[in-house]
């Protein structure tokens, strides 16, 4: 008989528990009334999440116009669905050390010497670009466009602050499996990058 009673506290416990608190969240959409996840209506598409539209009131999947869609998709309005669409901006729609074919509407690989394991210049192919003392080539660059998604045109200057030449370059081993090995990594050279602490705090020439 004791355990029965002990059962049905418990039951009633968990039947009572509170579905939120100030410690578990509801999902996007809804927010937390007296213990339950209640779902708050929207006016406009841009309350509701990405791939959803206001409708009636509220959020539901799909899309009523681009805007509801992630960057570089469309909206198929018949359909109220998003659709991967062409590429229109290298950063905004391509993946890492890719550039963007605004004639296709493809991303295609850069190839080349971003990023590439390197000991001295000569393992970075000449034409302006140098192994940067990171253990990776730069490539030579006028300005970010001229630089894969991922990749930034920073300067880089001698001891004395001169700026010597301009290279797309990026945190490689974040991106890549780099292994430090103390036998073959290369010196650090005398020229070295002004490599922001984030994106934002310094902007390309």
């Amino acid at each position: 008989m004791k355990f029965l009673v002990l059962m049905m506290v418990a039951c009633i416990g968990q039947r009572n528990a509170p579905e939120c608190s100030a410690d578990v969240a509801c999902e996007f959409g809804s927010v937390c009334v007296e213990g339950a996840c209640t779902v708050v209506g929207c006016s406009t598409s841009s309350q509701c999440g990405m791939e959803q539209f206001c409708s009636e009131g509220r959020c539901s999947d799909g899309c009523a116009e681009a805007d509801d869609c992630y960057p570089g998709d469309t909206c198929d309005v018949e359909a109220a669905s998003c659709v991967s669409g062409a590429c229109q901006d290298t950063r905004r729609d391509c993946g890492f050390k890719e550039f963007c074919n605004s004639v296709s509407g493809e991303c295609y690989e850069a190839g080349g010497y971003y990023c590439h394991p390197c000991n001295d210049d000569f393992d970075c192919g000449g034409n302006g670009n140098y192994c940067t003392g990171y253990g990776y080539c730069g490539v030579t660059c006028e300005s970010d466009a001229d630089c894969p998604s991922g990749f930034n045109c920073y300067p880089f200057s001698d001891i004395n602050g001169n700026v010597q030449f301009y290279q797309c370059f990026t945190y490689c081993q974040l991106y890549e499996n780099y292994e430090s090995d103390a036998g073959s990594k290369a010196e650090m050279p005398v020229v070295q990058p002004h490599l922001p602490t984030s994106p934002e705090i310094e902007a390309s020439p």
